[in-house]
């Protein structure tokens, strides 16, 4: 962690410096605008702290000298006054803290920012992005379908907003790239953007990653640690799988949207927090709340700007344009060049379904380009893909059996579902019917809920 201490009074910096020293901290100390200026990297400090009564120098001047040569560098003012506060806060600064300071107080508000990554660190990372990565195989967030266009729309006005986004959509649809993406158009864009996955710990470890927790608070809490919503201070939590919050959880959130406070586990002193929240989702909130599984103040206070992600076999315009946009990327990841698509491959990907939606296109297209030996990607390497599509998705009213309507309305609500329990409850059938329809199926459901395949009957 490197943090810039800039004043001018040496007791209060030697103070300053011996409180916060330690094996993981380095701290510079400059005097003046000039010092500031003979810096190697100011942007590559994770927070500054500056001291707004300077005498022999403006404070607000060099506040301004940091907003010019490290615009997104976080700066702490110390101030003697509500007034200097106020005034700082205008200026740019993140936090004003009134004297006497508290020493431990500070420390732990330059924790929160130790998770920011500096300029230059950032560019680097970027750069050298891989196959994974967002920049190499995130969705276009440009759409054909007029649907979808109406809803990039609101999702960019709303960006540079601080209100409570809600994304809905199914598994695989790109909620997780599309909040990121929100982040980045927010005047947040330059401080963290944390995920917390809500369905994957149990409700003490959920909490505790949520809030952070004190040492001894519960058996193998060795330390303190300080959770996703301080590290998420001054920018973005993301609320990944919103509707598997346990109910036990629910209150202590609804509370952090509300008053922007909470309390770390095993301690009773409240703290603010500084964040945006975007939360997502695949479930039916409405129906959760009906059924008990979902406070109705907390989806109401979810429930600011809704935005819906189509599913991919709602939107096929969009499948030629994004399953490019993932060839680019995978061919700066394995340094081909590719020329593009046959146009038997474009017509094979374009009349499949895409259940796994996004996800499953960036697959295909990348085990594509993996097994492709030319530049040019054919529908033959598409042989998986093209074994298991069944043409356009069977409609009410089609020319088709009933048993294949019935087939297609429990892939799609299995699909959507969050478990196995909740797609029996939604279809009106017990979960050991649903097991058996799986049977009859040969497993097909299991091809878009991968937690399918691994459970086995009660």
């Amino acid at each position: 962690m490197k943090f810039l201490i800039i004043g001018d009074e040496q007791k209060n910096r030697r103070l300053m410096a011996f409180g916060l020293a330690d094996d993981q901290t380095e701290l510079t100390s400059v005097t003046s605008p000039d010092d500031i200026g003979r810096l190697f990297a100011p942007a590559d400090f994770h927070a500054a702290v500056l001291d707004w009564e300077m005498r022999s120098h403006s404070a607000p001047k060099i506040l301004s000298i940091l907003r010019q040569v490290a615009p997104s560098l976080p700066v702490i003012v110390t101030t003697a006054t509500a007034h200097g506060a106020v005034d700082a806060r205008k200026e740019g600064a993140a936090e004003a803290l009134l004297k006497p300071l508290e020493i431990d107080g500070l420390r732990e508000k330059l924790k929160r920012y130790a998770g920011r990554v500096p300029e230059s660190t950032r560019a680097a990372v970027v750069k050298n992005d891989g196959p994974g990565g967002l920049d190499t195989l995130q969705p276009d967030y440009s759409s054909q379908n007029p649907v979808m266009q109406r809803m990039l729309d609101v999702a960019w006005r709303v960006a540079p907003t601080d209100a409570t986004m809600l994304i809905l959509g199914e598994n695989g649809t790109g909620k997780t790239a599309l909040a990121a993406e929100v982040h980045r158009k927010s005047t947040r864009a330059q401080l963290p953007f944390v995920t917390v996955n809500c369905p994957c710990l149990q409700p003490q470890l959920l909490e505790s990653e949520l809030f952070g927790h004190v040492k001894g608070s519960f058996t193998g809490a060795v330390s303190d640690a300080m959770g996703k919503v301080a590290a998420a201070e001054g920018g973005t939590l993301f609320l990944d799988e919103i509707g598997e919050l346990p109910l036990e959880i629910q209150p202590k959130l609804l509370r952090l949207l509300h008053d922007r406070e909470y309390e770390r586990l095993g301690e009773h002193k409240p703290r603010r927090a500084n964040i945006r929240v975007i939360a997502a989702t695949n479930r039916d909130l409405k129906a959760e709340v009906k059924a008990g599984k979902f406070r109705e103040d907390l989806f109401y206070r979810l429930n600011v700007i809704t935005i819906e992600v189509l599913p991919l076999r709602q939107r096929p315009e969009d499948v030629a344009v994004c399953a490019e946009n993932f060839l680019r990327g995978v061919a700066k990841s394995l340094k081909r060049p590719f020329r593009g698509f046959t146009l038997p491959a474009r017509e094979a990907l374009e009349s499949y379904s895409w259940p796994g939606n996004l996800r499953e296109l960036r697959n295909a297209v990348e085990r594509a380009a993996i097994l492709c030996e030319g530049d040019l990607l054919d529908v033959n390497d598409f042989a998986d893909l093209t074994a298991r599509s069944d043409g356009p998705t069977p409609q009410v009213g089609d020319f088709v059996s009933l048993s294949t309507l019935i087939e297609e309305h429990i892939r799609q609500v299995v699909e959507r579902a969050g478990s196995l329990e909740h797609a029996a409850r939604v279809l009106g059938i017990d979960r050991s019917t649903l097991y058996r329809r799986r049977k009859r199926t040969e497993a097909r459901i299991s091809d878009y809920h991968p937690a399918v395949a691994q459970a086995q009957p009660a």
